[in-house]
């Protein structure tokens, strides 16, 4: 296998916009299969990323 046939895993960090966006979509009852397409991010990394910053909001 050549390593241009390897798909890269490449992590981005969340910016402080893109986490108010995606409080702001869900609150407005968006899914987070279509937040994902907005943020181009998977859906399970949206909703990891939301179920964190709900988290945080109570500790």
């Amino acid at each position: 296998m050549q390593e241009t046939d390897i798909q890269k895993r490449a992590y981005r960090h969340w910016t402080t916009l893109e986490d108010k966006k995606l409080v702001d979509l869900r609150k407005k009852g968006i899914k987070f299969r279509e937040i994902a397409q907005q943020l181009n991010r998977t859906p399970i990394s949206v909703e990891k990323r939301f179920r964190k910053i709900e988290k945080t909001k109570f500790d």
